[in-house]
């Protein structure tokens, strides 16, 4: 979590390529939600069409709170 230009907190993600990765790369997904439940369902849907979780954290919002962050990928066609 960064602090933005306008004052705001947004999540930053730094991709580096693997030059020796799999070719076509990959497709990636932030999922962001207050609620424990909601992202469990979140990730059930989208291991269902072939991501896979790589890492979770807590982040707080710019109302004070907290939501849950995963960043998921699976492979690019």
């Amino acid at each position: 979590m960064f602090e933005s230009a306008f004052g705001g907190k947004e999540v930053v993600v730094i991709l580096e390529k693997d030059k020796e990765g799999p070719s076509g790369g990959y497709l990636y997904k932030l999922l962001a939600t207050t609620k424990t439940s909601t992202m469990e369902k979140e990730l059930k849907t989208i291991g269902d069409q072939g991501y896979e979780a790589l890492g979770m954290t807590v982040g707080q919002t710019a109302m004070g709170g907290k939501e849950l962050v995963t960043i998921t990928r699976k492979k690019g066609r």
